[in-house]
């Protein structure tokens, strides 16, 4: 048979030629699995470094949001101070009283109830809700502080009733 080609070397040969690639394929298999182990380990660690670093940050952003930053609280201490101020001069413009008590105080309602209703930054609802309460204790305290001139049996030119 003229077409038929004999393999070269002998039964030995062959099986060691065979033996050699199986080593060289395991030899690369195992060196591509401790790449990939490597690599795993590598961004498993990554992983548990960024973790940490988001863990101080949201607990850095938890602070100050539960703290608030030096504006914010001067923020409030405004609201407090415009609705006092507010309060008290517009129940000294619009003297009206219902049994003595002020008229004037119940339009601090509103912002009481903005400060409950919002769904906005915690500032912003103590905002409104710290300037609606001082409205209605700037409305109080005029009125407090200048009782109607019937109220204390005293009458409008100074004499008694």
């Amino acid at each position: 048979m003229a077409g038929e080609t004999k393999p070269s070397g002998t039964p030995g040969a062959f099986i060691n030629d065979i033996e050699a690639g199986v080593r060289q394929d395991y030899a690369s298999r195992l060196e591509t699995a401790r790449k990939e182990v490597r690599e795993a380990t590598d961004r498993a660690d990554a992983e548990r470094i960024c973790a940490q670093q988001a863990n101080a940050e949201m607990v850095s952003r938890m602070a100050e949001y539960r703290r608030g930053r030096w504006y914010d609280v001067g923020a409030v201490v405004a609201g407090a101070g415009v609705g006092f101020v507010t309060g008290y001069q517009l129940q000294k413009r619009a003297d009206l009283r219902i049994s003595g008590a002020p008229v004037m105080m119940i339009a601090g309602l509103p912002g009481i109830a903005a400060g409950a209703l919002l769904d906005e930054h915690v500032v912003t609802r103590a905002v409104f809700a710290v300037g609606g309460t001082m409205y209605i204790v700037g409305a109080l305290t005029y009125a407090l502080v200048h009782p109607q001139a019937g109220a204390t049996g005293e009458s409008e030119d100074g004499g008694t009733p």
